[in-house]
């Protein structure tokens, strides 16, 4: 299976490769570009995974990835030994999705009555994910992420979040919503550069 899964991943990084050459961008619709990643992190090539994640960074600079995508950056990350951005990325994956990482867990968690502002941020997205997406983790990568989401700094930023999204639920003044949006990317913006 893991040989499977690892001939995938050279596949669909051939093709987006390709793609690049010939157009001189990525022009990537179905989505290759946020598969590559997990599926290398599947097979247990962290170094491929990593390759391709500094890949992404660089050539797709306007894109912030997807919650599963940025998952299993963490995951790669950790498994690298790099801690700090390894909390990083599985903080930006909460943002993304603050269902995803309880759901992982088997973890009790509240549906918020908020605004999403599109699939990727509902409960139901990481149900919808196919089998080979589903991380594998050891029972320290558990730990590890647990420790993360009862941390004082992801409880404070899910807070914001929800307050946030509660706030632009009812609120239809396009100046109110920016407004509200700007503090938001502010604060965003100030706990992803906090090393931890």
């Amino acid at each position: 299976m893991q040989k499977q899964i690892r001939a995938r991943a050279l596949r669909l990084r051939r093709l987006l490769r390709k793609e690049e050459a010939l157009h001189g961008q990525i022009d990537d619709g179905a989505g290759k570009r946020y598969l590559i990643g997990p599926l290398f992190v599947q097979c247990g090539d962290i170094e491929s995974a990593l390759t391709h994640y500094v890949w992404f960074k660089q050539n797709c600079t306007d894109e912030s990835g997807e919650p599963i995508h940025n998952l299993f950056w963490a995951v790669a990350l950790h498994r690298a030994g790099d801690v700090s951005g390894a909390n990083n990325k599985l903080l930006q994956t909460m943002i993304q999705n603050i269902y995803l990482l309880p759901i992982l867990l088997n973890m009790q968690f509240e549906v918020r009555d908020i605004w999403h502002s599109s699939s990727r941020e509902q409960p139901d997205y990481f149900a919808e994910a196919p089998p080979e997406l589903v991380p594998t983790l050891s029972d320290k990568e558990r730990s590890w992420i647990t420790e993360q989401l009862e941390s004082d700094r992801f409880r404070r930023v899910e807070a914001e979040y929800i307050s946030t999204f509660s706030a632009l639920k009812d609120e239809h003044s396009p100046q109110k919503r920016r407004g509200i949006l700007d503090r938001w990317y502010e604060f965003q913006h100030l706990q992803l550069n906090i090393v931890g």
